[in-house]
């Protein structure tokens, strides 16, 4: 008992000299009641953090949005880009005619198969997976775009150059293809 009557009062000492200095501890355990206090945030306290909070939010949300807009676009350039590569590489790799085919906003390759046309690999879609409408300059001008590569490389047919334009709301990129095959993004 003794021991514990010289730790309260030591307790208490502590507490009084600390509190002289403009120090005050947090509420514990009390003995004599056998209640517990706890520190919390006040319901103003919330407030204020979840208001600045939303504050960094609204600054910040425009920019990102942005640049998931733009990181979506370049990635949907690239897929027409690497799907006009697609076809090319296949006339030549096939010795074989080839055919790149936009439809609306999806893109697919054709191959040759003994005078038959055959799908090589998935349609894809790029509405639906990045958000972004394409749209064609050829020239000359034709309604439906097809181009068609030969078996060395070199687009024939009706289109002798192609543009086609990746947009998503107020830009837009291009990729190009000339009538010697080679394709570029950007600068054409």
């Amino acid at each position: 008992m003794l021991k514990r009557r010289c730790f309260a009062v030591s307790e208490l000492d502590c507490k009084t000299s600390i509190a002289l200095h403009g120090i005050a501890l947090p509420p514990r355990h009390d003995d004599r009641t056998g209640a517990y206090h706890r520190a919390a945030f006040t319901i103003l306290e919330l407030v204020v953090v979840m208001t600045i909070a939303g504050v960094i939010i609204a600054i910040t949300g425009k920019s990102v949005s942005g640049a998931f807009s733009g990181n979506s676009r370049s990635s949907a350039t690239r897929v027409v880009s690497a799907t006009l590569f697609q076809a090319r590489a296949i006339a030549i790799q096939r010795s074989r005619q080839s055919w790149f085919v936009r439809s609306g906003n999806t893109l697919k390759v054709l191959g040759d198969s003994l005078g038959v046309h055959v799908q090589l690999g998935k349609t894809v879609d790029l509405a639906q997976r990045f958000g972004v409408t394409l749209s064609t300059v050829a020239a000359p001008t034709v309604t439906d775009t097809t181009v068609s590569f030969d078996s060395r490389g070199l687009i024939t047919g009706t289109p002798t150059s192609l543009k086609i334009i990746v947009s998503k709301g107020s830009k837009s990129d291009t990729v190009c293809a000339t009538g010697l095959g080679n394709t570029r993004a950007r600068g054409c």
